[in-house]
């Protein structure tokens, strides 16, 4: 049997009765600001994949644990997937007769189009996911793996915070400010606190960015960077990059302004604050100027 298609959740901007999606963002933010950020829902890869799998095939968000998997294999999981997803009550079936009858065919050409009703929990969270014009990509690599994690940038009351385990695990959390997303991105970059202080800024050529090509003493905190963390900012004008090197003893970070820029790149050793505000600059909500 082929791979049944499943139908993805739209992301409308006008809903039902009249009310935008700016309505809904202003009314969860006030939501937010009464009662407080709070976990939204756990969800795996092959569920994710499973409910939009559109998506799945140019994901901008990690999906480690399907990566590597063979389409077979990807079909098995996902099949897995959605069961998983009824039996947890974040989706119902609408046409499981018919889905059943497209189960006991033999034919390979065999599909079906799944009608899906989802969880209000579970379409918050894809409709914040899918709607957010800037997204913060995180990437934490460490000995014992990478970890991920994206900051969905709806309003300053209003943030989606999608954290991915190497395991292909995904914490979605409600976050009522920017400040406590911006320290959940800094304990992911920093998990010793080893930011102490500024240093000089370095200027850097940038078409000389290869590993012998840079100077001591950055060179040297790239070779014993025990934490290294990636952060990007996606967005129809492409955002800063801000790589950080973490070692047993400073922390420092590499800013690139642009993308293919003849200058802007620096790197220097940073404080706690200093790693703050520069987190803090990436997911601040500037009027972007075509």
């Amino acid at each position: 049997m082929r791979k049944k298609e499943v139908g993805s959740v739209p992301q409308p901007q006008q809903h039902e009765g009249g009310v935008t999606l700016e309505d809904v963002r202003q009314g969860l933010g006030k939501t937010l600001a009464e009662e407080g950020s709070r976990p939204l829902l756990r969800l795996t890869d092959e569920e994710l994949a499973a409910l939009n799998p559109a998506d799945a095939e140019k994901p901008i968000v990690a999906a480690p644990h399907l990566e590597g998997m063979s389409a077979q294999e990807r079909e098995w999981v996902l099949a897995t997937a959605l069961r998983s997803l009824v039996s947890r009550d974040l989706v119902e079936i609408a046409n499981a007769a018919e889905l059943d009858v497209a189960l006991e065919e033999k034919h390979d050409s065999a599909e079906v189009e799944l009608d899906m009703r989802l969880s209000p929990d579970l379409e918050l969270a894809l409709a914040l996911r899918g709607t957010a014009e800037r997204v913060l990509a995180v990437e934490r690599t460490t000995s014992a793996g990478t970890e991920y994690a994206y900051i969905y940038l709806h309003t300053p009351e209003l943030l989606l915070v999608e954290q991915v385990t190497g395991g292909g695990m995904h914490s979605l959390s409600l976050v009522a400010t920017v400040q406590e997303a911006v320290e959940t991105v800094r304990r992911l970059v920093d998990p010793q606190e080893v930011a102490g202080r500024d240093g000089r800024p370095q200027e850097l050529d940038p078409r000389a960015l290869e590993r012998d090509a840079i100077d001591p003493p950055l060179k040297h905190v790239i070779d014993n960077a025990l934490v290294v963390g990636q952060l990007v900012l996606l967005a129809e004008t492409p955002g800063p990059l801000l790589m950080t090197y973490a070692t047993a003893e400073e922390l420092w970070v590499v800013n690139v302004d642009a993308p293919d820029a003849p200058t802007g790149v620096t790197a220097r050793s940073v404080g706690r604050q200093t790693l703050v505000d520069r987190i803090a600059q990436m997911v601040a909500f500037p009027v972007w100027n075509p």
